[in-house]
């Protein structure tokens, strides 16, 4: 990586846990900040130097044996992060199938409309790309995904549903979803898929991990 990429930031939570943070970096996009987080998390992991690595919105959090040197975790990971080039993502590539109207798209409708687009041309535009998966948070398996083209960007519901079903397809800001269980939920939901996105009897429980990509086709 250039050496004029700026360095993130370090903290500790306590003795075992630190964290890295790239919130304040300014001068770089939030992809490269968190395709760099995840690959940090990844390497750390592959290395045997933490127990865990957790990661969130530009930042990780490292939780580390009780006789770890978090200065020595510091180093190392800046060691990494020095490494990073845009052919460093090892995440795996997922494409998924979605059934886009019907029963279990409640707002794709309304959704194109506010955004001034045929149904079609939402679908269009939400298989355009391909999405980074950046964390999971909100329930196990919930993969928050980056990439959601401009065109489709809009807020949360201002009031949100008290179920939302599993398998619903979903977009709010700039990202997408797909929710693996029945919760509540506050995002827009255009389809609906029958993968299955959390099993904890399967190794990994979770289809989706930080740094993976993810691909939305049409199922007819």
């Amino acid at each position: 990586m250039s050496e004029t990429i700026p360095k993130p930031d370090f903290y500790a939570l306590n003795d075992t846990c630190l964290v890295l943070d790239c919130g304040t970096l300014g001068d770089l996009e939030h992809v490269q900040k968190q395709r760099l987080v995840n690959f940090v998390a990844k390497k750390m992991l592959a290395e045997d130097t933490v127990i865990d690595a957790v990661s969130a919105d530009e930042s990780v959090t490292f939780y580390c044996g009780t006789s770890t040197d978090l200065v020595t975790i510091e180093r190392q990971c800046l060691r990494l992060w020095e490494q990073f080039d845009s052919t460093s993502l090892v995440g795996q590539h997922h494409v998924i199938p979605v059934i886009y109207g019907g029963d279990g798209a409640f707002d794709l409708q309304k959704v194109a409309k506010h955004c001034g687009l045929s149904e079609a041309q939402l679908i269009e535009a939400h298989c355009s790309v391909r999405y980074d998966v950046d964390f999971i948070g909100f329930q196990p398996g919930f993969a928050y995904m980056s990439g959601l083209p401009k065109a489709i960007q809009l807020p949360r519901l201002d009031l949100p549903r008290t179920l939302v079903p599993k398998g619903s397809v979903a977009i709010a800001g700039d990202k997408t979803a797909i929710y693996p269980a029945n919760s509540p939920g506050g995002w827009h939901i255009i389809g609906h898929t029958k993968v299955s996105l959390f099993d904890a009897g399967r190794n990994p429980a979770s289809l989706f991990a930080p740094g993976d990509t993810v691909s939305f086709v049409e199922e007819k």
